[in-house]
């Protein structure tokens, strides 16, 4: 008798037995044979304007993810080109001090390249005179400047401006010669030459020059 049931002890957990034979309904044998079929339905939350939908339904709204978007190469995307508005050539302007009040019209026939050009004149009433800038006497004036600048090179620039105002049968004209050789990156060497003349002033005519080295912080 203990030999029995020592043997059940030791087959038992490798032994099975087949599981009894359930006569119901054919409905209920189907649907526990397949589990898959007692999972609950899963939605999804990619529902746009709609209501909810089944997941896996064919018009659910679909997410593209990072995997499924299209290799973006460094180049391959579109740019567009920017460009900066263009700048006027011509600028008019009021000023008014101690000296003189008046308009001004500047105009740059030249300004891209090597070359420029620009050109300002004006009038004006002068109140009271100014040394080194006009005439000597008040009242309506006249005034222009002439500017020329060229480039010589990638370190020299050379720039000449001629000054002159008229009125009340005097005139003044002064000429300032410039030019600027870069020794370094902040080191520039500046020469300038002024030469002032006066024909109704006892035929009065000076010139300076100043040469030095400049730096920039």
């Amino acid at each position: 008798m203990l030999g029995a049931v020592g043997l059940a002890l030791l087959t038992g957990p490798f032994v099975s037995f087949p599981t009894p034979v359930y006569g119901g309904e054919p409905a209920l044998i189907a649907l526990a044979s397949d589990p898959a079929h007692l999972r609950l339905p899963c939605y999804s939350t990619q529902c746009g304007d709609r209501e909810w939908r089944v997941a896996g339904n064919a018009d659910a709204p679909r997410l593209v993810t990072a995997r499924q978007r299209p290799l973006s190469l460094p180049g391959s995307r579109s740019r567009a080109s920017l460009s900066a508005p263009a700048t006027r050539r011509e600028a008019a302007s009021h000023y008014a001090d101690h000296f003189r009040v008046g308009t001004t019209y500047g105009y740059d026939a030249l300004r891209d390249g090597d070359t420029r050009l620009g050109l300002n004149l004006g009038a004006g009433y002068r109140l009271a005179p100014l040394h080194d800038d006009g005439v000597r006497q008040s009242g309506p004036v006249f005034r222009g400047e002439l500017r020329v600048g060229q480039r010589l090179g990638e370190r020299a620039e050379w720039t000449q401006r001629i000054q002159f105002e008229a009125g009340r049968e005097d005139t003044f004209v002064k000429q300032s010669i410039g030019l600027d050789v870069t020794l370094w990156p902040e080191w520039t060497l500046e020469t300038d030459a002024v030469i002032r003349h006066q024909p109704n002033a006892d035929a009065m005519r000076t010139a300076e020059g100043w040469l030095g080295i400049r730096r920039r912080f």
